[in-house]
């Protein structure tokens, strides 16, 4: 079984109409996710069963999300890349946001329902092996590996033993990133060629194969995004003719790699590297609504992206329980089960962002940020 991606968890400004785009980019990418995993509905244990690809629902209009969908774990890099940019950079290369500010933000906005998706996996793991004598699709829910899923460090060993809620996977390595991030910052190693220098390091790892731990791609594409951030207040720098011819070549450029990929000439994950900045690009600049009703519609699609991710799972694993762990039970190749399945996550992570992952976050930042022991931070 290939390696699960994740999940984007950093929101842009919801007021903030001119990074929309990258909302509506973010949630492109959490659907994807959830079309990829929609083959656990199929698994019996660690083993699928009746499970055939092309007679998933709407296979014919959905076919590069069922066969690749995983790739949007690495769009979802770049994107953390860019916002990471656009919000930090700068901030903690002048010393404005310290390390322990930093660290608070990114653990207040991860931890609360990585800690409340990883206690419901557990129990309901439990359930399914006392009526199956075997774990759903991960199989190391031990003792060592729940201490490291505590810790937010699942994947840091680099052995691709999932576990529990498996999709948190990336999340562990891109918290490895953010302290990559916030260390060559504050070095001010932030200029583009620095930048392009950090990316092409990574890249020749990457294609010499000299490791599989997965840090590596993280680097690639967190660090792509933060380009693309840079080349995004370039292009806004130049004149509107320059701009218009600068992005209809990007337009040009993107449909002739679709076309490549599709005849096989391109590798997927090539394809994702060139996909994921130029889409950026576009989506900045095309995705400027008027209407106050559509920017708070995508603004909060946007926010689901990181509840549907950690959620997925857990309902997949629920109905797993509650069908007797039998999935020819199920009307799997019914397009109506396919919508039914996307809207309950989508709707439940709504309500969990807004009724759980806010107020968690809000309590944490009051405790953590304002203690009377340490000195007062200044706001970042």
């Amino acid at each position: 079984m290939q390696r699960p991606p994740l999940q984007p968890h950093h929101p842009t400004a919801a007021g903030d109409k001119s990074l929309l785009g990258l909302e509506l980019l973010r949630f492109a990418c959490a659907i994807s996710v959830l079309l990829w995993h929609y083959n656990h509905f199929y698994v019996v244990g660690a083993a699928h069963q009746g499970f055939s690809v092309t007679a998933q629902p709407l296979y014919g209009l959905l076919k590069p999300f069922y066969e690749a969908g995983w790739l949007g774990v690495q769009v979802f890099w770049a994107l953390s890349g860019f916002i990471f940019f656009w919000k930090y950079a700068q901030p903690v290369q002048r010393g404005e946001v310290s390390a322990w500010r930093f660290a608070v933000l990114r653990f207040s906005r991860l931890y609360p329902l990585h800690i409340a998706t990883l206690l419901a996996v557990a129990a309901m793991a439990w359930w399914y092996r006392q009526q199956h004598a075997m774990d759903y699709v991960y199989q190391f829910n031990d003792w060592p590996h729940f201490a490291l899923q505590l810790l937010l460090a699942s994947d840091w060993p680099g052995r691709s033993e999932w576990s529990f809620n498996g999709p948190i996977w990336s999340v562990s390595i891109e918290v490895l990133v953010y302290g990559l991030f916030f260390t060559l910052c504050r070095l001010g190693l932030t200029r583009w060629w620095q930048v392009l220098g950090l990316i092409a390091a990574a890249g020749a790892v990457y294609a010499s194969k000299r490791t599989e731990h997965p840090i590596v791609l993280c680097v690639f594409f967190f660090y792509l995004g933060a380009l693309t951030h840079l080349a995004h207040e370039a292009l806004g720098r130049l004149g509107p003719r320059l701009q218009q011819a600068l992005l209809a070549a990007g337009v040009l450029l993107l449909v002739a790699g679709t076309a490549v990929t599709a005849l096989g000439a391109l590798r997927p994950m090539f394809y994702t590297a060139l996909l994921a900045p130029l889409a950026m690009l576009l989506l900045l600049r095309w995705v400027r609504p008027a209407s106050p009703s559509v920017s708070g519609l995508i603004a909060t699609l946007g926010n689901t992206t990181y509840a549907s991710y950690l959620l997925h799972f857990p309902l997949q694993l629920l109905v797993a329980n509650l069908s007797g762990g039998q999935p020819e039970r199920l009307p799997l190749a019914s397009p109506a089960w396919l919508l039914g399945y996307l809207a309950l996550t989508f709707g439940l992570a709504v309500w969990v962002y807004r009724r759980f992952e806010v107020p968690a976050q809000a309590r944490l930042r009051a405790q953590l940020l304002t203690a009377p022991a340490r000195p007062s931070l200044p706001r970042g």
